[in-house]
């Protein structure tokens, strides 16, 4: 009796976290570099700034000096937006009137992400990597001279109504960094109590297309990036007339797929196989088989890495090697470097890969500031660069805002900024304005490591502002919340 339900709470735990995977699919990036050991720590709330190492940040990798006594260093590209006040003091001045959060030595911020606990999620270095953050910002002296106080809230996957709630009632001025995979639960609430949030990424409508929200790296789901696709309509033009896309049964991976096809056809993809699959099955034999046997040349799947590693199993197993296997920014993790039938797949990317750490100064300074968070923790993930990004893209802002901050004077900051490389950690994108990304990069499994397909100079991006294809207010222009 207990084997049994120890079995069957083992099948459990696999099919939600399954599930956890496929849902951050449609999130901007999901790429990790964990190891099969590595685990996340438990999570739960706390709060007080990151406990670091010794070292200072200014004058650190990727750091920079300014070149005249009136320039302030640079990380990467990007002016550090932290430091004292304009007078070179700490503030000293409560903001004029009752601002939540805010008093004249200190921001309080709450960063919301899905914890891992036994088992590995793709969420997972969000939290750290915005307590590396507010350590490389505090080491400069804050935001005009106040520090950054960061709160931690782990949203469990599915409790995001919950978190956003707590950060409402715990006072804070901004969520940044953040990202969970049901993000919609929580989008009103955020609204309805007056935060902002600069996240690291969203998933849904309701979150993405929210009126006190602005992204690093936009995802809004009224429109698609074409770029990969009309990357791969000029290198493999027959491929595409023998498509083939599968996605995991569920409702908002069935949208994802549905919105890729939409787009994809319009540049002349011939989808002649969708399979709707189970969200984790034992095998793909027969789906790979079908394909097969209708001639496929091109594959792109919707999926969790541990899924669309079964089906490169069974066509490796099959003897089935299409022309291109395409593959999403959540693929780019290690897990997939284990399967033999990954070579020749092709991975999209959307920050600087890690590989490409050497030519990163942006990349170094995220690194280094990441390596000096104390305790347990996983190895950084691409979605901790966006974390990190976020934290930036925030501070630049407050520092613009001057001393006498608001949430309504952040968020006007924010959206005045049209262009945002995190200062070299991923490709440039228009968070003020929300807009479609019009980038991307391709890696290529080759000797089992990612190697830089497209473009081919490292850190470079193929960028195109014709790449931006709008999806009509189909998905999701009727869920905006506002308030």
């Amino acid at each position: 009796m207990f084997g049994a339900r120890a079995k069957g709470n083992v099948l459990v735990k696999t099919r939600v976290i399954a599930l956890c995977c496929i849902l951050a699919l449609l999130a901007s990036a999901c790429g990790s570099r964990l190891s099969d050991g590595e685990l996340a720590t438990g999570g739960g709330t706390g709060s007080g700034s990151a406990a670091t190492s010794s070292g200072s940040a200014t004058d650190g990798p990727g750091i920079t000096k300014g070149s005249t006594k009136d320039e302030g260093p640079k990380v990467g590209t990007l002016d550090v937006p932290c430091g004292m006040a304009a007078d070179g003091k700490a503030s000293t001045k409560a903001p004029a009137g009752d601002v939540p959060g805010v008093t004249a030595d200190k921001i309080k911020i709450a960063v919301i992400s899905d914890r891992a606990g036994q088992v590995k999620v793709p969420t997972i270095s969000i939290e750290e990597s915005m307590k590396a953050f507010v350590g490389f910002c505090n080491e400069f002296g804050g935001i005009n001279g106040r520090k950054l106080e960061l709160t931690t809230i782990d949203s469990k996957l599915f409790n995001h109504l919950e978190a956003t709630k707590e950060a409402c009632n715990d006072g804070v001025f901004a969520i940044v960094g953040s990202g969970s995979v049901t993000d919609n639960s929580g989008a009103q609430a955020m609204v309805d109590c007056k935060l902002i949030e600069v996240p690291a990424y969203t998933v849904t409508a309701a979150k993405s297309l929210s009126d006190r929200l602005v992204a690093p790296l936009p995802n809004p789901t009224t429109g698609i990036n074409i770029g990969p696709a009309l990357y791969i309509k000029k290198e493999h033009p027959k491929a595409i007339k023998k498509a083939a896309i599968l996605h995991g049964g569920i409702d908002a991976i069935d949208v994802q797929a549905d919105r890729i096809k939409k787009s994809y056809e319009a540049q002349g993809f011939d989808f002649t196989f969708d399979k709707r699959t189970g969200v984790i099955q034992e095998s793909y034999t027969s789906e790979v088989k079908e394909m097969k046997d209708k001639g496929i040349e091109y594959v792109t799947m919707v999926s969790a890495t541990s899924e669309v590693v079964k089906v490169l199993r069974d066509m490796k197993t099959q003897g089935f090697s299409p022309e291109v296997i395409d593959l999403g920014q959540q693929y780019y993790d290690p897990d997939l470097l284990k399967e033999p039938g990954a070579e020749g797949a092709l991975v999209q990317l959307n920050t600087v890969p890690f590989e490409e750490e050497k030519q990163s100064p942006a990349l170094q300074a995220y690194l280094a500031a990441y390596d000096k968070v104390s305790g347990d923790k996983p190895e950084p993930s691409s979605l901790g660069v966006q974390s990190y990004s976020a934290g930036l893209l925030f501070a630049t802002a407050a520092k613009a805002a001057g001393p006498d901050l608001t949430r309504d004077s952040v968020l006007a900051e924010l959206k005045k900024i049209k262009k945002w490389d995190g200062g070299g950690l991923h490709f440039t994108s228009d968070p003020g304005d929300n807009a479609v990304s019009t980038c991307f990069m391709y890696d290529v499994v080759k000797g089992g490591k990612f190697t830089r397909l497209e473009p081919k100079k490292a850190t470079e991006f193929t960028c195109d502002k014709d790449y931006a294809f709008d999806l009509d207010d189909d998905y999701g222009g009727g869920a905006k919340v506002g308030g």
